[in-house]
């Protein structure tokens, strides 16, 4: 399911596979049932996928709903958003209502939305998208995963009466009142915007409080999972539970309720009652499951032998739900536990219990080694120190008093002071013990994962070293680890240069690389929410490409969708030299040249910065060999065209053009784009940008000038390659194509 291309080829699969199941099961009669068993789970999965996929929209479209609020609005300055499930369609649409700020209009009145609110929306709506670059946040991804059937914006909204809808839709609407209404105290009794955030997160998972700095604090210092509610929150929800339960029995021992019994069922309640809290997140059912399954091994008194439970578990996850393979948190969750059974199942326990848990920390350093490295592209060697530090702070002192917190809010409807200054304290104790460790990013162990093989590698040198010291010469595999990390990445040679034109959505971002220069031409936007191109983009594919710094950064001009990102960028990369026409680095003019490696670098456009006209001002850029050239435009106009049509008519023809300005009509005039003679012409877009870009015009004129045009909104990431061969002058590759998957557009 996570390779397969499409839904077809899934269906496909699952066709040839019956005669091949069928064969196998009568030549060799003891996989009967494993062949029966992987035709349902294949059909399974096919049946889910095709059953996402056929809910979702396909192309822009404006429609009147009636539908309800079906989980916790995330309110941010610029707009309120949450999800919805229509009354007539039954399908989930991710919306939100923007609050209209321009200069110094005043922002919009917007309704208070609460979870189970009844509405009919008036809304403007896209297929689910993002972007498509090979690493970072999949949004594609994600949004098939939750059953997300459309993303949009509210036009107009009007309350009506209710309507009927089915018990489990009734339930989730009352927990998330419920939840809606916790975050509501918080809100009136903690004013520390930390602090707040905090609380949201580990009392019911609302992570949107976290300001990005913040946030990318928790990743920095490997805590992430700490403010996640998951696993070790539920299991820890549980065990006061189960002491409870001990408790109980103690006080009121009886037969016809053994301890098991009592201990079980109080666990479970709370844990449940916790991860509804959490808005009975993928995480937290995951973590039911499997307290569940091993509670049922207790109160029956049976052997719960850890192997037993977790494959129990995990095939209960994927049966209720197969879409759980497409979550990073399935794989880190499972993959977790299994690395302490291996590390400690049938082992004489020795050690204390301090010990053990120091222990545990290293242990799930080095056996999360692969799937860290696939996710996330580095391994952050202090987590386990730092985990060592925080985790008792989280479960001795903070978590059991957030439970007591919020069970004396439930009942009173009030959060009582002794208790608001304690959690600050402890909130306050946590953030600034965190800050200490902002500055490690920087000698974070960053290697990409090369591929299939590799990720096995390393799976199997963590397998080894995780073994007992019975087994010798265990340390070898250290060398399976080295072989895997080998760089794979293809060298160029003198007069060489690779272009990459990131996927940003409606923006631009181009690395172009020599044998020893990499230079990165316009960054993509950043946004008020915190969302920004350059750490949700451009630094994950420098690290992926393994580029620790870069010579030249050019912002072709300071609109937002080219240079908004550039702080960002500058603090997690090393920047030799910035050129730009903003005034603030050095100018980006006509007449600067340079050759890196046999590859000539010459700025064509502006002619100076002042007066700056904005999209004319735009910093254009040739790059060329003997062979091939390429010329980057940024956003550019007719009145520029004309200029450098009639002023620099040879120096502007090129084999590849970015197209001006996004493919927007106020650029590629005939005359321009005949002048410069590209043989492929290249534009960076987003999917269903509300400009329409590329407009139907440019395309046009592409299209009579025999040009063929690539775009990175149904593309994502093209990669070009020159080569030495003047008969092949360059090589390009598309991401979409090259890595289809049935989620993706």
């Amino acid at each position: 399911m996570l390779w397969l291309p499409d839904v077809l080829s899934s269906g496909l699969l699952f066709i040839v596979s019956i005669p091949f199941c069928l064969l196998v099961s009568h030549f060799f009669a003891g996989f009967k049932k494993a062949s029966i068993a992987f035709l349902l789970g294949l059909l399974l999965v096919v049946t889910a996928a095709n059953t996402q996929k056929q809910q979702q929209i396909s192309q822009n479209d404006y429609r009147t709903v009636d539908a309800f609020i079906t989980d916790l609005p995330l309110v941010s300055p610029q707009k309120v958003s949450f999800t919805i499930k229509t009354r007539h369609s039954n399908q989930r649409f991710l919306i939100s209502h923007y609050r209209g700020y321009q200069n110094s209009t005043p922002p919009k009145q917007l309704p208070n939305y609460q979870p189970g609110d009844y509405y009919r929306f008036e809304l403007s709506l896209k297929p689910p998208h993002g972007t498509a670059n090979g690493t970072g946040f999949d949004r594609e991804r994600w949004l098939f995963r939750h059953g997300i059937d459309g993303v949009g914006s509210i036009r107009h909204a009007q309350a009506i009466e209710p309507y009927k809808i089915s018990l489990s839709q009734a339930i989730n609407s009352k927990i998330n009142h419920w939840r809606y209404q916790i975050s509501q105290l918080l809100d009136n009794n903690i004013t520390n915007t930390r602090t707040n955030a905090l609380l949201h997160a580990l009392s019911i998972g609302d992570k949107s409080r976290l300001e990005s700095g913040d946030y990318n604090l928790l990743h920095i210092s490997g805590t992430a999972h700490l403010i996640a509610i998951s696993g070790l929150h539920i299991g820890m929800v549980a065990a006061i539970g189960a002491a409870l339960g001990w408790l109980v029995f103690a006080l009121f021992p009886q037969q016809r309720l053994p301890r098991p019994l009592i201990q079980v069922m109080m666990g479970l309640t709370l844990a449940f009652i916790y991860a509804g809290l959490a808005g009975f997140s993928v995480s937290t059912q995951r973590a039911l499951i499997m307290l569940a399954v091993y509670g049922w091994f207790k109160w029956r008194r049976r052997s719960a032998y850890a192997w037993d439970v977790w494959s129990i578990s995990l095939l209960l996850v994927l049966l209720i739900d197969p879409l759980n393979i497409l979550d990073a948190g399935f794989w880190l969750s499972f993959w977790a536990v299994a690395v302490l059974i291996l590390a400690f199942q049938g082992r004489p326990a020795k050690s204390s219990q301090l010990i053990d848990f120091i222990k545990i920390q290293w242990l799930l350093l080095i056996g999360m080694m692969p799937l860290s490295l696939l996710q996330f592209g580095s391994l952050k060697i202090w987590a386990p120190l730092v985990n060592l530090m925080v985790i008792p702070i989280m479960t001795f002192l903070y978590i059991p008093v957030l439970l007591l917190t919020l069970l004396v809010a439930g009942l009173s409807g009030h959060i009582p002071d002794f208790l608001v200054s304690y959690l600050s304290f402890i909130s306050e104790l946590f953030w600034r013990f965190l800050d200490h460790f902002s500055h490690l990013d920087k000698v974070a162990w960053g290697w990409p994962v090369n591929g299939f093989w590799s990720f096995a590698l390393l799976t199997l040198a963590a397998v080894i070293l995780l073994l007992p010291k019975a087994v010798p010469q265990r340390y070898w595999a250290l060398l399976l680890i080295a072989i895997a990390l080998w760089p794979a990445t293809k060298h160029l040679s003198a007069g060489q240069f690779r272009a990459e034109f990131f996927d940003v959505g409606q923006g631009t971002s181009v690395l172009i690389s020599t044998q020893n220069h990499h230079l990165l031409y316009d960054v993509g936007a950043r946004f008020p929410s915190g969302f920004n191109i350059a750490d949700a983009v451009v630094l994950p594919m420098l690290q992926q490409l393994r580029i620790n710094q870069l010579d030249v950064v050019i912002l072709s001009h300071d609109d937002n969708d080219h240079a908004g990102a550039y702080p960002y960028l500058a603090q997690g990369i090393n920047i030799e030299q910035v050129l730009s026409t903003d005034g603030q680095h050095k100018h980006c003019i006509v007449g600067q040249q340079w050759q890196w490696d046999n590859v000539n670098f010459e700025v064509l456009s502006p002619y100076n910065l002042y007066p700056n006209f904005k999209n004319d001002s735009s910093c254009v850029l040739k790059v060329s060999t003997p062979t091939t050239s390429l010329l980057l435009t940024g956003d550019i106009e007719q009145a520029v065209e004309y200029r450098l049509t009639q002023h620099h008519t040879k120096d502007i023809g090129a084999d590849i053009l970015l197209i001006p300005h996004h493919g927007s009509n106020t650029s590629s005039t005939p005359e321009f784009v005949a002048t410069v003679n590209p043989k492929i012409a290249i534009n960076s877009s987003g999917a269903y940008n509300q400009f329409k870009h590329p407009t139907e015009q440019v395309k046009a004129v592409y299209d009579d000038l025999n040009i063929p045009m690539v775009d990175t909104q149904n593309s994502g990431r093209i990669t070009l390659t020159t080569s030495h061969d003047s008969t092949d002058k360059f090589q390009i590759e598309r991401f979409r194509h090259q890595n289809p998957r049935f989620w993706r557009r």
